[in-house]
């Protein structure tokens, strides 16, 4: 059988909606934040935009989870896009009119955050259900080849969208995308999981935190995800700072440190699209402490010409991390609990960055960029280290 997803017609359909649906996620973050900056001038308000994009998955993640265990998939999939459609038009809409003010924007991209927060659940639990066991890893590889491309192709379009037809028109277009994929889902089928008896929310959410914390591997997978995004993640999250401050280029160096980040992210995930059956909780420790390594090697580097090569190098190391701890939670990971598990796999990876990132801005601020940022990486290794040793210890 081949082991390849694009060799199954259910996965190829997902996969171009999904790609759509990625790039008009892409234009409408660009597009956000440039409109809460046109309509306050403020860091602020801006700031505050961008938290509503990623707070409801970090703070409500676990019920989405209990939610994608509770309801069909495919259909909760569709209707968390039908209405991801209607907001951004509603958006695009009052854009157009000019009837948009600070206030009005923070509550639709507040909602748009919460739909976007309780589709990532059934996103990440549905892709394991389009396609046998053995083409997982080549499935959850390309879906992340998708991401990484859309993450610089996806802002090269909302700039030429804003350019000529502004703001509205970049909501707009992200509310095709989602309409992308409402029809790439009404295409395919699903694997028919077993029915079970449903308990109370609240009970399925804490059998969901006991199978995790009872399944070592799992919960190992979860406290290694953690770590690389708060401590490697997070610090990979103050290249613009480096492209101002320490290579003195501004936005044309961050965007050639943010385009060799995909490169090399995109690279790792075609890699892994063709098998995966080298990949071990130790690869994933060997990946991260090498990560580490590397976040102190970029914090002494004072050159773009050398940290192009670096972040390049970062950025296969991260994806590896995060696609191989994915690859291997979906593959040990019951059915019955798979929504709720990978709920919790989204609010560490999420919430790790979002907690790493201000920790090492705010040391940053107060000791320097490049002591707080090679000191972030140095922690991270040393962690990984303890963590080694643990395992060790334990058998």
């Amino acid at each position: 059988m081949n082991s390849s997803a694009l060799s199954n017609r259910n996965y190829r359909i997902f996969l171009a909606g999904a790609t759509i649906s990625l790039h008009g996620l892409w234009v409408y973050r660009v597009a956000l934040g440039w409109f809460a900056w046109q309509l306050t001038h403020s860091e602020f308000w801006v700031g505050v935009v961008a938290f509503t994009q990623f707070a409801p998955t970090v703070v409500f993640g676990p019920i989405f989870g209990v939610l994608a265990d509770r309801f069909d998939r495919r259909a909760a999939s569709m209707l968390a896009n039908a209405l991801s459609f209607a907001n951004m038009q509603l958006l695009g809409w009052l854009a157009f009119r000019g009837n948009v003010d600070i206030n009005v924007l923070v509550c639709l991209s507040l909602m748009q955050g919460t739909l976007d927060g309780a589709y990532a659940p059934m996103r990440l639990a549905i892709v394991p259900n389009l396609v046998p066991s053995d083409q997982r890893h080549s499935a959850i590889a390309l879906t992340s080849v998708a991401f990484n491309l859309s993450r610089f192709v996806g802002p090269a379009f909302a700039g030429f969208i804003i350019a000529f037809w502004g703001v509205g028109a970049a909501f707009s277009v992200n509310a095709v995308s989602y309409l992308a994929m409402v029809v790439a889902l009404a295409m395919i089928t699903l694997d028919a999981s077993a029915d079970r008896e449903h308990q109370h929310p609240w009970l399925e959410l804490k059998e969901g935190a006991r199978y995790v914390l009872a399944h070592p591997t799992i919960r190992a997978l979860l406290v290694l995800s953690l770590l690389r995004s708060a401590l490697a993640r997070g610090a990979l999250e103050m290249l613009p700072a480096f492209a101002d401050d320490v290579y003195g280029r501004g936005a044309a160096a961050l965007s050639m440190l943010t385009s060799a980040t995909g490169a090399g992210a995109v690279a790792v995930g075609i890699a892994m699209s063709f098998g995966t059956s080298w990949l071990t909780m130790n690869i994933i420790r060997a990946d991260i402490l090498v990560a580490g390594l590397f976040i102190v090697v970029l914090s002494v580097i004072g050159t773009l010409g050398l940290a192009l090569p670096v972040v390049a190098v970062l950025g296969a190391l991260l994806s590896l991390g995060g696609v191989g701890s994915q690859i291997l939670i979906q593959t040990l990971v019951d059915d019955q609990v798979r929504g709720r598990v990978s709920s919790f796999w989204g609010v560490v990876v999420f919430g790790g960055t979002a907690l790493g990132a201000p920790v090492i801005g705010a040391a940053a601020h107060v000791f320097g960029l490049q002591l707080a940022v090679g000191a972030s990486g140095a922690l991270c290794t040393l962690l990984i280290l303890v963590n080694v040793v643990g395992a060790r210890a334990r058998g």
